[in-house]
């Protein structure tokens, strides 16, 4: 699967999930069901964030990863 997340995007992944991990560590949620989920969807975050691919945005047909090209100060209309 090719790549599908761009960086800010993974940033934000990754910061996303070392904040629901840490609300892991310091017990601030008390169900047990709900840290499990908690710790699957952070688990999920963190590692496509490092990997830079997301099954559910490939599953939506959307690619975050594609950066529009830089602006170009030469004028290839010049013909020079």
């Amino acid at each position: 699967m090719a790549r599908n997340i761009g960086p800010e995007d993974r940033v934000v992944r990754v910061v996303a999930g070392l904040g629901l991990a840490l609300l892991i560590y310091l017990k601030i949620i008390e169900s047990q069901a709900a840290n499990i989920v908690t710790g699957v969807i952070a688990a999920y975050l963190i590692i496509s964030g490092l990997l830079a691919r997301c099954i559910f945005y490939k599953m939506v047909d959307v690619d975050t990863s594609v950066q529009e090209q830089s602006y170009s100060t030469t004028d290839d209309r010049s013909g020079l």
